[in-house]
């Protein structure tokens, strides 16, 4: 048998797909934070509030994190995330946990800017997620606009501390913006899945789930993995504090009953996510109604990520063939 070069490229072992992400994040150039001039609720905490330093520092960098770019890369481009309320709020509540800094996630109704309204009979708002902090609503999801963008200013404007209504969006008597209206049946049955994820993950008991599963699943969400990665490095570089790792604490609890094990392999392991824990199949049917919209939401993402992946390998081949062609009437005219 023929010895394996040591410089051979097709030698070496396979990286993982968050060891990718690892080496991703040493290359992402960060955005813009909260410019300095709103330093109110949504976007800051008053000084007022004994850990106001603190938590602004997190908000302002996690803004920086999720309008970042990666150069030359496909998927990063503009931004590692845009409109992701609920995870960036649950990441947010598991770090200043670390801190001892109380929060609450709060499923409710943002109130659209009357001005911004084109009149009584238009939408008066759309279901949102964020943070009660002290008492005050912090809401830290970036939202990517156009490189040309003229409006990015009135985003943070327009906003106040009063658009934010914790009240429940499914049963409001407001008209909420929900989505646009689609007519087949599988898109609307989407948005009553993702209102449902909302609804239901938004709950202090269940948000950990949603992370975690998340987090397991990375190539479904890569721009969510890489947040966590460079929040937590930011943290590990600028604190003092230890970080309780999410996935670990979890794979240690029953996911229904919340009993904690010492010996891990004691607890039963969904066989479909590989994430949740279960003393048994009473806990897990238990817990079923809550579980299986994570079965649910890994289904549909990967879905799109298949039809996605379709799609772009059907323009390159359009792209090539027109290629083709061009050559040949350039040959035929020489």
């Amino acid at each position: 048998m023929a010895e394996e070069e040591p410089g051979d490229p097709n030698n070496q072992p396979k990286l993982q797909f968050t060891e990718v992400l690892h080496l991703l994040s040493r290359k992402v150039v960060l955005g813009q934070g909260v410019p300095e001039k709103f330093n109110y609720p949504p976007w800051r905490l008053p000084q007022s509030h004994p850990s106001a330093d603190l938590v602004n520092t997190l908000l302002n960098y996690s803004m920086k994190v999720q309008s970042s770019h990666i150069p030359k890369s496909e998927e990063f481009n503009e931004f590692l995330l845009s409109n992701s309320s609920l995870a960036v709020s649950g990441l947010l509540r598991h770090y200043l946990a670390w801190f001892a800094v109380p929060t609450e996630i709060v499923f409710g109704v943002l109130q659209w800017d009357p001005a911004a309204r084109s009149g009584p009979e238009d939408f008066e708002g759309t279901p949102h997620v964020w943070l009660n902090v002290g008492g005050f609503p912090i809401d830290n999801a970036h939202v990517a606009f156009p490189p040309n963008a003229d409006n990015v200013e009135y985003f943070y404007e327009c906003k106040k501390s009063n658009s934010y209504l914790a009240e429940d969006p499914l049963q409001t008597q407001l008209r909420l913006f929900l989505g646009h209206e689609e007519e087949d049946p599988e898109s609307k049955e989407i948005l009553k899945h993702n209102l449902r994820v909302l609804q239901t993950y938004s709950f202090s008991d269940h948000i950990d789930k949603y992370l975690a599963v998340s987090l397991r699943n990375p190539e479904l969400n890569p721009g969510f993995k890489l947040y966590h990665l460079l929040m937590q490095e930011f943290i590990k570089n600028n604190f003092t504090v230890k970080q309780e790792d999410l996935e670990a604490k979890l794979s240690q609890e029953c996911w229904s009953c919340r009993k904690v094990y010492k010996d891990i392999d004691a607890l039963k392991t969904c066989t479909v996510c590989k994430v949740a824990k279960y003393c048994d199949r009473n806990c897990q049917r238990q817990e079923w109604k809550v579980h299986k919209l994570l079965h649910q939401e890994l289904q549909h993402t990967k879905k799109l990520l298949q039809e996605n992946e379709a799609e772009e390998e059907a323009l390159r081949k359009e792209e090539a063939a027109m290629r083709d062609q061009a050559q040949r009437i350039t040959a035929n005219r020489t």
